[in-house]
């Protein structure tokens, strides 16, 4: 049997932050909860999160035949808050995970140095070729599944897994392979009778522990939903532009995290002093090479100029094609497309009832994309006054879109 410990010393050589091993045996349970929920329609929006996905995502070999064990891995994202910005501009807010480069970019090297690095290793204690597959959240691996089971950490009520030491702040990445290797024990931790995050949700996407409808969750809506966002959800959204963290801001396990992490708060103060990160009883695994370093955030992962935690919302309306994607290559926010994205500037500014975004929403009710002007008139109605209802009128007359035509008609309504 292969040194179940050499390997994770490797993960961790490589920068991830924990690292556990479980079987490659099927997950039943996680296959009929996640058939169960598309049934009821809480998966609705995903139209490739198929029953049929599900069935082969349960069922490690057949995303690699002959596979015995699973890799899974966690690498940290926590980086500081930056300073709240100035209120004299309205700001949007952008999800934790996305204020630095894309973590695909980032991980898929390391999995792939990885796997090469496993090849070499059992060469001379394996008689087969050794086999594997990644995975960084992009395949048909039920990532939070095998996370639970391996004991990397335990499934939070809010749907996320949750790990001893860094909270839910991790991107999670799988390595399955044809390797026999020695199982982790799950976790025997879990959230107790704790439920912060189901009442924090502002548009209640949490409506049982453990359970997430997606079609109203903040981070579905402003990321992969790529139609209009239902009208009764926008007031709800905020000034959330891309991605939500709400759930876990609240969480006492990430806020435990955040301490122990030395982390400093938004106004630049630490929470604690950084100090070293040893290996205590009931903490997160460290091995024998992490126990004496200092947690240091990663740069990939630091706010990016371009990019920035709470961007200012009006100088985003004027984005072209090109300034989009120059502006967000490196960035999980090229996903939502400037379309997606600026209709969710839309909806912030209108949350914001700031009549400083009226002259840059009426320019955006003459965007050649209908979705970006039909947003544009709903936040021009939400923040209403003259000047508002005078640019809906002039919409009206030269709008040929129906769709839009239906949202200068509502805005003028509430105007």
């Amino acid at each position: 049997m292969l040194n179940a410990q050499t390997i994770k010393e490797y993960a961790y050589n490589l920068g991830f932050d924990a690292a556990r091993i479980t079987s490659a045996a099927a997950f039943p349970e996680t296959k009929q909860i996640i058939q169960e929920r598309i049934g009821r329609g809480l998966m609705d929006g995903l139209p490739w999160f198929t029953a049929e996905r599900a069935e082969t995502s349960c069922h490690p070999d057949a995303l690699l035949p002959e596979a015995q064990s699973i890799i899974t891995l966690a690498l940290c994202y926590l980086t500081e808050q930056p300073a709240e910005p100035a209120e004299t501009e309205p700001h949007g807010r952008i999800s934790r995970y996305a204020w630095g480069d894309d973590y695909h970019d980032i991980i898929k090297p390391k999995l792939q140095q990885f796997a090469s690095w496993l090849k070499d290793y059992a060469r001379d204690q394996w008689d087969n070729e050794v086999e594997t597959r990644l995975f960084v959240d992009t395949g048909r691996m039920v990532d939070r599944a095998v996370a639970q089971r391996a004991g990397l950490g335990w499934y939070g009520k809010n749907t996320n897994i949750l790990t001893k030491g860094w909270g839910s702040w991790v991107f999670l990445a799988e390595i399955v392979t044809n390797l026999p290797l020695t199982p982790d024990e799950p976790l025997k931790a879990n959230c107790g009778s704790c439920e912060i995050c189901l009442h924090a949700c502002p548009t209640g996407a949490l409506p049982n522990p453990y359970e997430l409808d997606i079609t109203k969750c903040i981070s579905f809506l402003t990321i992969e939903l790529r139609g209009s966002i239902p009208l009764e959800m926008r007031p709800l959204i905020g000034n959330l532009i891309f991605g939500c963290d709400i759930c876990q801001e609240v969480c006492p396990v990430n806020k435990v995290a955040e301490k122990r992490l030395g982390l400093r708060d938004a106004h630049g103060k630490p929470i604690i002093p950084l100090q070293t990160i040893q290996k205590r009883t009931g903490e997160a695994e460290v091995t024998p090479s992490s126990s004496n370093k200092v947690f240091q955030p990663r740069s990939e992962f630091q706010t990016r100029p371009t990019v920035g935690s709470t961007p200012e919302l009006i100088p985003l309306l004027s984005l072209t094609d090109e300034e989009f994607r120059e502006r967000f290559r490196r960035s999980p926010i090229k996903r939502t497309k400037r379309r997606g994205f600026l209709r969710n500037v839309c909806v912030a500014l209108g949350n914001s009832k700031d009549p400083q975004a009226i002259p840059a929403l009426t320019k955006a009710l003459h965007d050649d994309e209908s979705l970006i002007r039909g947003h544009a008139a709903w936040a021009l109605g939400s923040i209403g006054g003259p000047v508002a209802e005078q640019a809906l009128h002039e919409a009206r007359q030269a709008e040929q879109d129906a769709e839009v035509l239906k949202e200068i008609r509502y805005a003028l309504s509430i105007v």
